[in-house]
């Protein structure tokens, strides 16, 4: 081992003796120690009167290595906490009477580290137990800036300069006195270009400094997508947040534009967006149709191109058979057009089916055997308009009726008399 390397051996040894020597001076020594570098031992002129208390009868440097001395039951004053394990001459000293100091409070024995900047009730941040303060948090709602959401958890250095030392100085509660890093080093938005640098409550919390919320004008509410916008996504990454045209299209030009479906621009339809589309959501258009013609039935969920142009919009007739002509010229059973059925389709069908149609019967076919029958069972010739009666029919003779129908005139049997005494088309 070199002389060198065998002197850092000693000098680690030696300083590891002295961390030992202070540490065990600080466990292990008790009240009535009083380390020789603070100086020679006061006067005990104050002291009580009993000697035995501290000192030994062995010699009178020699103090007892544990004296019992009831602080409370002697001087009415209790030994609290820390206190107990306090040093008699920290407060038994040469400075003057204890009393007078006791009757200061904490100021009494200790150093006020904030310079009458915290007030004189010590008690409210610290107790007898230890010097560490305690319920920051709760007493500083008492102040001019309650610590709130990530405020709460910020070191009083961060926003008290001299908290280190104990300088409690007031500090400045605009949020731009601390944070005016953030501000010049926001890249989402140039706070410094567009002289967002104050104020920064009005967008910002103090529970996230991410989670934004700015005070649309009421003219304009961000409401549905708008709320989830990022301000540059309308006013641009430039320098000025002037105020910009409300109208949708203003913003939405080029959705208008390349939207297919249905072809807004060649359809020409109406730049007023809001009138199909909401700001919750830019597909599942709504649209109030024309009074003249109310969408109900099967016709809701058809598309537009359904009954208009996928080039035009313009207004096709009202009249059912403007979209069903090809309905009413192919259906066969029965055969409209060589029946000569009307064109007003909603005499016999609805809105809601094209099949079950329903048809207003001059003649009563909804009892007895006519209820089965089809149109073509009476209607041979569809061509053929002709008003049937009963006999139409039922026709037979006079001799083959029962002796009741001698009371019909001639013979001539119209379905009015015969429905006279048979109302439902069976026989009697």
């Amino acid at each position: 081992m070199t002389h060198r390397r065998r002197q850092h051996t000693v000098m680690a040894v030696a300083a590891l003796l002295f961390a030992v020597a202070l540490v065990s001076c600080a466990v292990f020594s008790g009240p009535q120690h009083w380390p020789e570098r603070n100086g020679p031992v006061i006067p005990h002129d104050t002291f009580p009167g009993d000697c035995s208390v501290c000192h030994t009868s062995g010699g009178w440097s020699e103090i007892r290595a544990e004296f019992q001395f009831d602080h409370e039951a002697s001087t009415g004053v209790a030994l609290n906490g820390a206190h107990q394990r306090a040093r008699c001459l920290y407060c038994h000293n040469d400075r003057g009477d204890v009393a007078e100091f006791a009757a200061k409070g904490c100021r009494g024995c200790h150093e006020d580290p904030h310079r009458g900047q915290l007030g004189n009730s010590c008690e409210d941040c610290h107790n007898e137990q230890t010097w560490f303060p305690r319920a920051m948090i709760v007493e500083h709602q008492a102040t001019r800036f309650p610590l709130i959401g990530a405020h709460a958890g910020v070191s009083c250095v961060r926003c008290h300069d001299g908290a280190e030392s104990g300088s409690y100085t007031r500090a400045d509660t605009a949020c731009e006195s601390c944070h005016r890093s953030e501000v010049a080093r926001s890249t989402v938005l140039d706070h410094l270009a567009t002289g967002l640098n104050s104020d920064c409550e009005n967008c910002h919390t103090p529970t996230s400094w991410r989670n934004v919320r700015f005070p649309h004008p009421t003219s304009f509410p961000l409401t549905g997508a708008h709320a989830g916008a990022q301000c540059a996504d309308c006013h641009g990454s430039g320098a000025s947040f002037a105020g910009l045209d409300s109208d949708c299209i203003a913003c939405h030009a080029s959705d208008y534009a390349s939207t297919n479906d249905p072809p807004h621009a060649l359809a020409g339809f109406s730049t007023d967006c809001e009138d199909c589309h909401t700001t919750v959501t830019w597909e599942n258009a709504r649209f109030t149709h024309v009074a003249e013609f109310s969408l109900d039935g099967s016709h809701v969920a058809l598309d537009c191109q359904g009954c208009h142009s996928p080039t035009t919009f313009v207004t096709q007739g009202t009249d059912c058979v403007d979209c069903h002509l090809a309905d009413y010229t192919t259906t066969a059973t029965p055969n409209h057009l060589a029946a000569g059925f009307p064109t007003s389709c909603d005499d016999c069908h609805s809105s809601s089916t094209w099949t079950g149609a329903t048809f207003d019967h001059t003649f009563p076919i909804t009892s007895g055997d006519h209820s089965g029958l089809t149109c073509n069972d009476c209607h041979t010739n569809p061509g053929n308009p002709t008003q049937f009666t009963c006999i139409s029919c039922h026709d037979h003779s006079a001799a083959e009726m029962l002796d009741e129908h001698d009371e019909v005139d001639d013979y001539i049997y119209a379905s009015p008399a015969c429905l006279d005494c048979h109302p439902d088309g069976q026989d009697r």
